[in-house]
């Protein structure tokens, strides 16, 4: 194979600009290496370098933002026992553990902002890892047996071909104009009934946010040096996706007290920020260094007790349960 698919991947690529189906067209044909893929109906022609598709029609600052901050790690893989899944349901809030409660093994899911891809998520589904970052994208291509270089809001897939879509920490780095493409993508490559889980941070006025949004630094330090331009309220992503054709089926709210997250709080250890509060993210930033995944499981847990007893509006971050209509 000269493309990083799998066959039944390969059978569902599409041009991100017409949507024609160009799976024969990504088929060796007796050549030991291919450097471009044409679109049969509409003449688009996209690069392939390593054997990945790179479908990049339009750049923009978060191209240039995750090209440079490229995510490479690819997290645990969780075995059957007591330990395993306790880890799995700990692990990123929850996360991982509401994505195969809600979606069957061995279903097509796309990754989109995929990273390094996911080790436990190779070993469950059928993944596509899709991500903009060339740095990103080639670990991937060692964790996910098809990946392609693309953004969510150009999926090269045709339509109805997912059976679901995730996401973590890539919905708030969308603009208002890129975030409408990538729901109108998202419905239209998803099959009918389909889910989404989406892991996302939320603009809140929570006791530590609204404390935050206080400062003068709060602005390059929270939102323009995370690459954070579309951090939006629980009650903006309601309107976004019911608009986009989608409904939230379940959902969970976590980080509504001063309670954050340790990587949070280590963000405070910047030199545009002076005092305690620095004082504060540079032991946590140490804290964190020193307790590894032990303390993101035991701020989940902490968290988990206490959360449920606060104001949703509060939350920092939630993972979203989403179905197409």
């Amino acid at each position: 194979m000269t493309v990083h698919l799998s066959p039944s991947w390969q059978e569902k690529i599409a041009c991100v600009k017409c949507h024609t189906p160009m799976g024969p067209t990504l088929r060796s044909n007796g050549q030991t290496r291919v450097t471009e893929v044409a679109c049969s109906s509409c003449g688009f022609v996209c690069s392939v370098e390593d054997g990945i598709i790179r479908w990049r029609t339009t750049r923009n600052t978060l191209e240039a933002f995750y090209g440079e901050h490229g995510f490479t790690t690819t997290g645990m893989d969780f075995r059957p026992g007591v330990v395993g899944a306790t880890a799995l349901f700990l692990a990123r809030h929850h996360y991982l553990y509401d994505v195969s409660r809600n979606i069957r093994a061995g279903s097509a899911v796309v990754e989109l902002g995929c990273g390094g891809g996911s080790n436990y998520l190779a070993r469950r589904y059928d993944m596509l890892g899709v991500d903009i970052s060339t740095t990103s994208i080639r670990q991937a291509g060692h964790t996910y047996s098809s990946v392609v270089q693309a953004s969510a809001g150009e999926l090269p897939l045709a339509d109805g071909s997912a059976d679901a879509i995730i996401s973590s920490c890539l919905l708030e780095h969308l603009d208002d104009e890129l975030v409408s493409r990538c729901l109108a993508e998202m419905n239209r490559v998803l099959r009918h009934g389909g889910l989404m889980v989406h892991f996302l941070d939320l603009d809140t006025d929570g006791p530590f946010f609204g404390w935050a949004k206080r400062q003068g630094w709060f602005e390059p330090v929270f939102v323009t040096s995370k690459g954070h331009s579309g951090l939006r309220t629980l009650i903006r992503w309601r309107c976004l996706l019911r608009d986009a054709g989608f409904e939230i089926e379940a959902m969970r709210l976590f980080c509504k007290t001063w309670l954050q997250d340790l990587s949070i709080w280590a963000t405070l250890d910047d030199p545009l920020v002076a005092g305690g509060a620095r004082l504060a993210g540079r032991a946590a930033r140490l804290l964190r260094a020193a307790a590894g995944r032990l303390g993101d499981c035991c701020s989940t847990a902490i968290d988990d007790f206490v959360g449920p007893l606060l104001p949703d509006r509060w939350a920092a971050k939630a993972i979203l349960v989403i179905r197409k209509r």
